[in-house]
């Protein structure tokens, strides 16, 4: 017997000095690498980025995983009491291991409990990359764990250490850390979180792809009325606010959570884009980075938890998307579709079968599925160019992607160009867009091509002309299913828009506003400009004769007028004017740019007319104003210069002049009386009741110029108040989708009510200060009379004298 006991004695302390030599391997690393007192003290952590307003509200994240990180101070005292009472009681109270617990765990295997305290835990999503199916290592795994735990405990206070696992844990549906969950699950903030909020998301700790409260709310309800059972247990509630708490719903308002949505989806892909060339920027000559960690790497948007400062107006950001989506959804669209189904070869007006297979031709090549279809992207994490290459595997080929996380394990099989046509063509399952919202549906891809190019786009810029930092910005209709940006990426031709830079030219040269020309027929000759033949821009209504102030030409956007002051100056002359002011885009010197046909983007456009509200100063836009990484240090401010153009006088006349586009001018006599016109009067009447962007009071100074396009393709309006300047485009993707007749493809009718609806938005918020003041008139103007009825023909460089009509014999 003796020796039995003995033999017992032995086993036992052998058992125990082996756990505790164990113990030792693991602390010393002897069982694998265990993490440094550095990597202790500063685990390594992916933290979202934040875009921020500049009236202080998050527009968006970059992220990997969707975190950033709250201090214990920030968290709801439920989130506390919540997790202790059901994942570790004993939590104030132990070293970062629970003995009873642990010994608990083995005697009942696990089914009274398991014995991981939250220290445990912890230590397990910090450090265990992926827990082994290996019974063997997941049992070295368990023991670096338990080590782990107690040199945390060393390191960190226990309000440290809950922070840091509300920080850490992963809530699913892109909710990682309880600032994202709070937000994700509830819209609130986590020190905003109510006690049956607060228990559900403390529930989901226990398994959270199980207890999902978007798949399984049945499931979730149960789990979190446990909680409320371990918190009962623990007398942090009474029975009778169990009894109350656990008949109450989950509660959920929620946001979800992805690159596309949310606000200014399309500023946050162009600021990406700024982001990634600013951080990217090398030392001229060298390989060092001109903005880097203390490490010398590069900071990554995505995992560095960088602050973001922009120039944008989240309210202003609002108003302009709800702008562009009430008339586009609820007017101009559903008038456009009922034309486009008309068509012979809908969508597109007037092309032949052999112009539309080419436009869809181009139009495939431009979409993801067919760059996937073709090697030219990774259908798993959509890299493009050098990263999918093709292989041969037991003589099937397939594309392959490099990636880490991609690799053979995401291998695509090669198809035939035959086949990739027959895909195309080959109807299926697709979610749609539409403005009644996402639609089911069987279509083909080719089919699905043409639906979406039936849609009208738009493009909206807002900035203040005295900083040049822009308030708002809007795309497109939806950035989910129209990533492309029709604010800086996409280039238009501008029309009529372009023509304030030929008349400040005029004024430049010291034509007067109220010179009078006849309103004939001018042209511009075949031999000055290697041409076929001489051009002559005609109106859009008969020539009259009379004669027309410059004024009323602009008001009414004549072209014969511009026509005129281009034949005066040249074409040339007229582009080194618009680059002055903000254009930077290259355009040929061409007769037509008279009439606008250059592309341009909504951006240089906006821009450039900031140049007349800032008194003829031209200030660079900017929307980036600094950045800060996570300790709160600023590692980029932006600069900015400013450029004066033209004198201020010019500024305010020409502002003068596109006041007539909006209130109207007086143009010549007809049957005894003047017309009083311009091409965006429309605001300020009420022709339709149903109609409520327009009936802007006269005495509201607004400066514009609407533009439309040869076709009906593209339409522009302009506006210009004293403290804000907005560009407005509509056109659909494609320029061969467009409207039939000029009334209804015209910029008076489809991008003024947008700039219309905006701005009365604008106006009613009062916070904003954008107010309805007049524009500040020079002092050297302050006793002129802009009123072309009471002034004779004006003045003319080109002539003898101010009454001389340079046009008589």
């Amino acid at each position: 017997m003796r020796k039995y006991i003995i033999w017992f004695w032995l086993l036992f302390l052998l058992g125990i000095v082996s756990i505790v030599s164990l113990f030792i391997a693991a602390n010393y690393g002897l069982l694998g690498k265990m993490p440094t007192i550095e990597d202790l003290q500063n685990p390594k952590s992916d933290l979202a980025s934040e875009v921020y307003s500049i009236d202080g509200k998050v527009l968006g994240k970059y992220f990997y995983k969707n975190r950033t990180n709250a201090r214990f101070e920030n968290l709801s005292p439920h989130l506390i009491s919540a997790l202790i009472s059901t994942e570790d009681e004993r939590f104030n109270d132990h070293p970062g291991i629970d003995f009873l617990g642990t010994i608990r765990a083995m005697i009942f295997l696990g089914s009274k409990g398991g014995g991981s305290t939250v220290t445990q835990q912890l230590a397990k999503m910090l450090f265990t990359e992926h827990r082994s199916t290996n019974k063997l290592k997941r049992v070295v795994q368990k023991i670096k764990e338990y080590v782990i735990s107690a040199k945390l405990e060393r390191y960190y206070t226990k309000e440290e250490i809950l922070a840091m696992y509300y920080n850490r844990f992963d809530f699913v549906n892109n909710a990682v850390g309880i600032n994202s969950a709070a937000a994700v699950y509830f819209n609130t903030t986590p020190d905003s979180l109510e006690i049956h909020q607060a228990a559900m998301l403390a529930g989901m700790a226990k398994n959270p792809a199980l207890f999902n409260p978007i798949r399984r709310p049945d499931t979730v309800l149960h789990r979190r009325n446990v909680v409320f059972g371990q918190m009962l247990r623990n007398e942090v509630i009474t029975r009778e606010e169990f009894d109350s708490l656990k008949t109450l719903p989950l509660d959920l308002d929620y946001q979800v959570v992805n690159h596309s949505d949310g606000t200014a989806p399309y500023f946050r892909e162009t600021l990406r884009l700024k982001l990634r060339e600013i951080l990217n920027q090398k030392e001229e000559g060298t390989d060092e980075y001109v903005i880097a960690k203390a490490n010398g790497e590069p900071y990554n948007i995505y995992a560095d938890g960088l602050k973001i400062y922009t120039t944008i107006d989240s309210r202003m950001q609002q108003y302009a998307e709800y702008a562009v989506e009430r008339y586009l959804k609820e007017y101009l669209q559903p008038m456009f579709t009922k034309q486009l189904k008309k068509r012979q070869n809908f969508p597109f007006a007037r092309l032949s079968d052999t112009q539309v297979e080419s436009v869809m031709s181009s139009a495939r090549k431009r979409t993801e599925r067919y760059r996937v279809l073709t090697g030219k992207e990774c259908h798993h994490c959509h890299r493009r160019g050098s990263y999918v290459s093709q292989q041969t595997i037991e003589g099937v080929d397939y594309w392959v992607c490099k990636a880490d996380e991609c690799g053979l394990d995401e291998k695509l099989r090669v198809v035939s160009t035959d086949s990739v046509d027959i895909i195309f063509n080959t109807p299926r399952s697709m979610k749609v867009f539409s403005w009644q919202g996402t639609i089911d549906t069987v279509l083909s891809p080719n089919d699905s091509i043409r639906y979406y190019k039936s849609f009208l786009q738009s493009g909206l810029m807002s900035l203040d002309p005295y900083s040049g930092q822009v308030r708002a910005w809007v795309g497109g209709i939806n950035h989910r299913y129209f990533a492309y940006d029709h604010v800086q990426t996409a280039k238009r031709q501008v029309g009529s828009t372009f023509k304030p830079f030929v008349y400040a030219l005029a004024l430049e040269s010291g034509i007067d506003p109220c010179y009078k020309v006849p309103d004939i027929e001018y042209c511009f000759q075949k031999e000055d400009y290697e041409m076929q033949k001489d051009w002559c821009p005609g109106n859009s209504h008969e020539f009259t004769g009379e004669l027309a102030t410059l004024k009323y030409g602009l008001a009414q956007s004549l072209n014969n007028i511009t026509a005129w002051i281009m034949t005066k100056f040249s074409p040339k002359a007229a582009l080194e004017y618009a680059h002055k002011c903000g254009i930077e885009s290259f355009i040929d010197p061409v007769p037509s740019l008279a009439l606008g046909v250059a592309d341009l983007s909504v951006y240089e456009m906006t821009a450039a007319y900031s140049t007349f509200a800032n008194k003829g100063r031209r200030m660079d836009p900017i929307y980036l104003l600094r950045i800060e990484d996570n300790t709160g240090a600023i590692i980029y401010e932006a600069e900015q210069d400013e450029k004066e153009v033209m004198s201020e006088e010019i500024a305010y006349q020409m502002l003068d002049m596109m006041m007539g586009v909006t209130s109207g001018e007086y143009g010549p006599k007809h049957a005894g009386e003047f017309w009083n016109m311009g091409t965006a009067i429309r605001m300020r009447t009420s022709w339709d009741n149903d109609r409520d962007y327009d009936n802007i009071p006269y005495n509201v100074e607004i400066a514009g110029k609407t533009g439309t396009t040869q076709g009906n393709s593209d339409g522009w309006f302009m506006g210009i108040v004293p403290d804000l300047v907005t560009g407005v485009w509509v056109g659909a993707e494609d320029r061969s989708v467009r409207f039939l007749r000029t009334s209804d493809g015209m910029g008076t009718n489809t991008a003024l009510p947008i700039w219309c609806y905006y701005m009365k938005k604008v106006w009613a918020n009062k916070d904003l200060n954008i107010t309805t003041r007049p524009f500040d008139i020079p002092e050297s103007l302050k006793n002129t009379s802009f009123d072309c009825r009471q002034q004779s023909s004006g003045n003319d460089p080109f002539s003898g004298g101010d009454e001389q009509d340079p046009f008589s014999n």
